[in-house]
């Protein structure tokens, strides 16, 4: 073959990777289609972030325990909010069925009801309904009996109770980015009276601990008392609600400790003043309507109206707590 000058080499190697591309262009690339690219820009712009998980025992123990401080952590730019509800908060009051329905379709209802109104409260803190999770389990149904000794309450958990505990453990780590900086955990404490609460302590607990070991990053534990502990000579939960909530974190920390018979919890680790949250806690609270008006459709009645309206006039959140 004779020598092909510069010029004609050139034109012939277009003429080559022309015919490559058409021949390409040509082809089945459908796996490539509905790919979208995520633009580098978004990418580096997703900063690695603390995480802040409230467990709650029941629907409005979020705002109760911690509306202000969810509220700040939700608009500070930075930090991840997420919510764990671990029963359904589907106990009755009056079991049985009522208003020619069953007690089954009231507590599906109930759920309901109290499941929307969480979403909304959650709404007022700005938390989206995504980083809810509802998980169901028997209201007032997570505790077999319990014991008091040392000044303590000893649980013995009911085979629900047990699965909450470890449905809690498998979820919060899951919701927890690989890239998280720290953690926060703020969950109802073993000093309350409700043994629904109590419980939930644990399974928040145990969540925590497996987080720190798989993303050894630093975790932090608080829990608080909704209910407080009256044991003589009532034999149900959660009498001592008649004297509690008090005016400051002070004058309840007084209430817990004025009596013997009562759980000795020492002084908060930590109190939030919300005192300019105070209005919105408030809007929130009264998005768990049925729990301080209650339902006559579906026979749910408020025996303790007073309780609810100090946890309103709050202008603290007060926690113990762990360093993991």
């Amino acid at each position: 073959m004779g020598s092909m000058n510069p010029w004609g080499y050139f034109n012939f190697k277009m003429s080559l990777l022309m015919l490559a591309a058409m021949l390409f262009a040509c082809g089945d690339h459908s796996d490539r289609v509905d790919k979208p690219q995520t633009p580098l820009l978004t990418i580096a712009s997703q900063p690695k972030a603390p995480y802040l998980v409230l467990v709650a025992p029941h629907q409005d123990d979020e705002t109760i325990m911690a509306g202000g401080t969810l509220y700040r952590a939700a608009h500070d730019g930075h930090t991840r909010v997420k919510l764990i509800y671990v029963t359904a908060g589907d106990a009755l009051i009056i079991p049985g069925p009522c208003l020619e329905e069953s007690e089954e379709m009231r507590r599906q209802k109930i759920l309901a009801l109290r499941e929307d109104e969480t979403i909304a409260a959650a709404e007022v803190l700005g938390i989206s309904a995504s980083d809810i999770h509802f998980l169901r389990y028997p209201d007032q149904g997570l505790a077999e009996e319990s014991s008091f000794s040392n000044g303590r309450r000893i649980d013995i958990p009911t085979s629900a109770g047990e699965q909450a505990v470890a449905h809690v453990t498998d979820l919060l780590p899951d919701l927890i980015a690989s890239d998280a900086t720290s953690l926060l955990v703020i969950t109802a404490s073993f000093w309350d009276a409700h043994p629904d609460h109590r419980t939930t302590y644990h399974a928040a607990r145990t969540a925590a601990e497996t987080v720190r070991n798989q993303l050894d990053i630093p975790v932090t534990l608080w829990h608080s008392i909704v209910h407080d502990e009256f044991l003589f000579p009532f034999p149900i939960c959660c009498p001592g609600d008649l004297f509690w909530p008090n005016s400051g974190p002070t004058l309840d920390h007084d209430i817990l400790v004025d009596l013997s018979v009562r759980p000795r919890p020492p002084p908060w680790d930590v109190v939030a003043d919300i005192s300019d949250l105070q209005a919105l806690r408030i809007e929130a609270m009264n998005k768990h309507e049925s729990q301080f008006k209650g339902n006559w459709g579906l026979c749910m009645f408020v025996f303790l109206n007073r309780f609810y309206q100090s946890w309103q006039e709050k202008t603290e959140e007060a926690f113990w707590e762990e360093i993991l």
